[in-house]
């Protein structure tokens, strides 16, 4: 049984499918809902971890919710990237009225 958005099952519904079915119907909502999540980031791994270990993390458990972030940090920087290429580059190249960047902080004292 495939899940359809528009009509979802009911909770007696479900309760009547048989395991096979429960599952196919679950894993095909997964599928769906998975088009409007993305993953967490760096920041958001670790304070989710903080949150369900109330205060006993050990390395191992923190080097694991920054490897889970950085999938993350590198999915919205993609879609920052895919951003900036549809609007036609970074900004401060492409105005002319731009005259001098600065890009270093040594710069940045005039």
């Amino acid at each position: 049984m495939k899940y359809d958005s528009s009509n979802p099952l009911t909770e007696e519904q479900i309760n009547s499918l048989n395991d096979d079915e429960l599952f196919e119907y679950l894993d095909s909502r997964a599928q769906y809902l998975k088009k409007y999540s993305r993953p967490l980031d760096t920041y958001h791994a670790k304070q989710f971890l903080a949150a369900t270990k109330g205060g006993g993390i050990t390395m191992d458990e923190l080097k694991r919710a920054k490897e889970i972030g950085s999938i993350g940090d590198e999915a919205k920087m993609e879609n920052i990237i895919s951003a900036m290429e549809k609007l036609g580059g970074d900004p401060k190249l492409r105005d002319e009225g731009i005259k001098n960047i600065k890009t270093h902080r040594s710069q940045w004292f005039d």
